[in-house]
């Protein structure tokens, strides 16, 4: 699938999405390292459900993000985006970084989303949890610290054999980087004094062996949420490119109301 360019009318900027399938809208917001474009997991929620999953701004194709300095820029450029599409109400699915900007807007605008689930959320810290820096590692393996197996990392990342793997060592770069202008070096975002003013259903996943947000943090989400459920399974930080089809199936039934 192509990606489509809009650009919004308070930003300079295009903003880079892509969307597929037919029925309620899923806003996906994806993690810390990026989107590798219309992955398998976008693409297994589209045959249930209308998919826009954009770039955040600054990640992949798109510019820059020096116009974005906080949350609440994140904020309004996704209510933006909804509004330019024209569609009222959504279905979040947030992962990682995704999940702390989903959360933030179900807090502000909450007559915008109809579900949430935040997939291994970051923004919340505890010292005794802890967990590792995605930022401290070692340069040629930047990544293999989200991933369960991280020799799968050349597979699911760098895509030796698909696409130019060298280009992708600096794609993986940029798009840290991107993350790291909003979560470095305080790993807590003050997400969770905003948090019990969400009111959609929330159903928090955590992942098993999620080295960067162990899955104990699941808890310490839900305790501030008032209408929120928890589930662990198994897999890395990056868990949606690791075992596509188990999160596809638990986001299709929860947003259906199955849960």
């Amino acid at each position: 699938m192509e990606p489509i360019s809009t650009t919004l009318p308070t930003e300079a900027n295009p903003t880079v999405y892509y969307r597929g399938g037919q029925g309620d809208a899923v806003l996906a917001l994806h993690h810390l390292a990026g989107m590798q474009g219309w992955e398998p997991l976008h693409a297994a929620l589209a045959e249930q459900f209308e998919v826009i999953a954009p770039f955040h701004p600054g990640f992949g194709p798109t510019a820059d993000a020096t116009d974005f300095r906080n949350e609440l820029d994140l904020v309004l450029h996704y209510r933006a985006l909804l509004d330019e599409l024209g569609v009222e109400r959504v279905h979040v699915l947030g992962h990682s970084i995704g999940a702390w900007i989903g959360a933030e807007l179900a807090a502000i605008y909450p007559e915008r989303v109809e579900r949430l689930m935040l997939l291994n959320p970051v923004g919340i810290w505890d010292d005794e949890l802890r967990g590792e820096d995605p930022y401290a590692q070692p340069p040629m393996a930047a990544t293999a610290v989200l991933l369960a197996d991280p020799e799968r990392r050349d597979e699911l990342i760098l895509r030796h054999g698909e696409v130019d793997a060298t280009e992708n060592y600096v794609q993986e770069m940029k798009d840290l980087k991107a993350s790291a202008r909003f979560l470095w070096p305080v790993p807590d975002t003050g997400v969770a004094r905003r948090l019990p003013l969400i009111k959609a259903p929330t159903l928090i996943v955590t992942s098993t062996n999620d080295r960067v947000v162990p899955a104990a943090y699941g808890d310490v989400w839900k305790r501030h949420i008032a209408n929120a459920s928890t589930v662990t399974i198994d897999g890395g930080h990056l868990v949606n490119l690791e075992d596509p089809a188990r999160v596809a199936g638990l986001a299709a039934n929860f947003f259906r109301g199955a849960e």
